[in-house]
């Protein structure tokens, strides 16, 4: 405000008056590089020893977003890969360049996504899911379905032990103390846990079905009453 403020800005005063207000001594150059708007932000200061430029970048980054909405997103390794392929300079990525590369990029992170079937993952993509809608919508059109008779069910299916999957949960354990145990079920029944959700926000309560040795069969006899 004070160089602004002066129609010929003595860039020394000010250095001086600031250190005597604040104790901050502000460098020369950065002073009069900022008043002359000749300042450049840290993110653009180093673009020419980047490994890809600004263009490649974006490239990339939108690549990534393709692969993980397609089910088939890059690791670590497979991203130094094609990072290399783009570069012009054609060298290594260096052990921090991942870091700094999520640092530019914010919308896009590291993470463990879940399993996904390739007959699912090769039908989950544009044109597969707005036909699936348009031809519900009709459906609904067509026969009139009030809202509230629209249900979505799943099912899950797992282990009544747990399984042997890491839950990535952390325990308070003795430090010096060898080994180290917990201990868990290994009981690998499957159980069955079925939900419904209608379309006005309602659901049903969950189901759970349990694997059965004997059978009735009154189970397998269809009420007169449903037509």
């Amino acid at each position: 405000m004070l160089l602004r403020a002066d129609p010929m800005p003595s860039y020394t005063k000010v250095i001086k008056d600031t250190q005597e207000h604040t104790g901050i001594i502000l460098p020369y150059h950065t002073l009069r590089n900022r008043f002359q708007g000749k300042h450049v932000p840290p993110s653009k200061a180093h673009v020419s020893q980047q490994l890809l430029c600004p263009e490649a970048e974006e490239v990339l980054v939108e690549w990534i977003k393709y692969l993980s909405d397609t089910g088939h997103p890059l690791c670590k390794r497979t991203i130094r890969e094609k990072a290399q392929a783009l570069s012009t300079c054609k060298r290594h990525p260096g052990q921090s360049w991942i870091r700094y590369f999520l640092g530019r990029h914010p919308e896009i992170t590291l993470g463990r996504p879940s399993g996904l079937d390739p007959k699912r993952a090769q039908a989950f993509n544009k044109p597969v899911v707005n036909r699936h809608f348009d031809l519900l919508t009709q459906i609904i059109s067509r026969f009139d379905i009030p809202v509230e008779n629209i249900y979505n069910m799943d099912e899950k299916g797992c282990q009544r032990g747990g399984g042997h999957q890491y839950s990535g949960l952390k325990y308070f354990v003795h430090r010096t103390r060898r080994p180290k145990y917990r201990s868990r079920s290994g009981n690998l029944e499957l159980v069955m846990i079925i939900e419904s959700v209608c379309a006005n926000g309602t659901y049903l309560l969950p189901g759970f079905v349990f694997s059965g040795k004997e059978f009735s069969r009154e189970w397998f006899e269809v009420d007169p009453g449903i037509g």
